[in-house]
């Protein structure tokens, strides 16, 4: 995107913007306590391990700052134990599930058609939440699930064991009985992530129900909503498309069906932006071109 939007600079200050931006984008990076090498990645003179580098990298190539991460490191040396932060790492690496600005993790659980648990245990001790008669909890958006540490079971080599169980989409899915929501975790609540479904599953001592799911996160970082964090530049990005969107929609209600380029770009005016960067935004929102006769490009509605 950067050096799309490079071509709107004067033709003289292009070619050491790309530059710039390519410089950006090498193999090293040092800022705030972080050096990123292409072999390996360190925050404050400790080496990551290959998970969390593989997070930070993806952070970086989003446009983002990798100080994101710093509250998730942050909340991970409160885990009590070494082992439970080592299992972590293997959880997280499954489809690198999505970190959040708070520095916690977002996983899935399933559940029944009422947002209870599909199984309960009467002899956990419940901290915070609702529990019916068999011990089952009560998972409703909003709810904070607690419950004492040491009733969740921290051998990994026991699959099917007690503590409060969160996991990958696919997990979830496989236990569902109706619903699925997505829940938030603190990494220092993490008690064990057992051998069995390939490290998909988790068993934590605390979790937050955030919301119903609808659809597999992708994004290396998000909002409190879940949402992807957006860059400046892919934010600017996007507005840039909408406008031009909003532009042509308006040109095809009055029945236009052909528009040059250069009309697109006088509609941006003073700005005018450069070819190379309207046409890249015509093939992200799915518009054809093609050239006329005098090499003028023509935007099909």
């Amino acid at each position: 995107m950067k050096v799309i939007k490079a071509f709107d600079l004067p033709v003289h200050f292009q070619e050491e913007e790309i530059l710039n931006i390519l410089n950006e984008s090498s193999d090293y990076y040092e800022e705030d306590g972080f050096v990123i090498e292409p072999n390996k990645v360190s925050y404050h003179g400790e080496e990551l391990p290959d998970v969390l580098a593989q997070k930070i990298r993806s952070i970086l190539e989003q446009g983002l700052p990798v100080t994101l991460f710093a509250k998730f490191w942050e909340n991970l040396q409160k885990n009590p134990s070494s082992s439970s932060v080592r299992e972590l790492y293997d959880f997280l690496a499954y489809k690198e599930l999505p970190l959040t600005e708070d520095g916690c993790f977002l996983a899935y659980k399933g559940l029944n058609e009422n947002y209870y648990s599909i199984s309960g245990n009467k002899k956990t001790k419940v901290l915070r939440g609702q529990v019916d008669q068999s011990g089952r909890i009560f998972n409703g958006i909003g709810e904070k699930i607690e419950v004492q540490r040491w009733d969740v079971d921290d051998n990994r080599d026991n699959h099917c064991s007690f503590g409060l169980h969160v996991g990958s989409l696919e997990y979830a899915e496989s236990f569902s009985q109706g619903q699925i929501i997505v829940v938030k975790v603190n990494p220092k609540d993490v008690v064990s992530v057992p051998t069995d479904y390939d490290c998909q599953k988790c068993r934590v001592c605390a979790y937050e129900c955030v919301y119903n799911f609808e659809q597999e996160i992708t994004a290396p970082i998000v909002d409190d909503e879940g949402e992807e964090i957006e860059s400046e530049v892919k934010k600017e990005y996007s507005e840039f498309e909408n406008r031009i969107n909003t532009y042509l929609s308006k040109k095809k209600a009055l029945g236009v069906h052909l528009i040059h380029i250069s009309s697109i770009q006088n509609s941006f005016s003073p700005e005018y932006p450069s070819r190379v960067r309207v046409i890249d935004a015509i093939n992200k929102l799915g518009y054809y071109y093609k050239k006329d006769d005098k090499d003028a490009i023509l935007v099909i509605l």
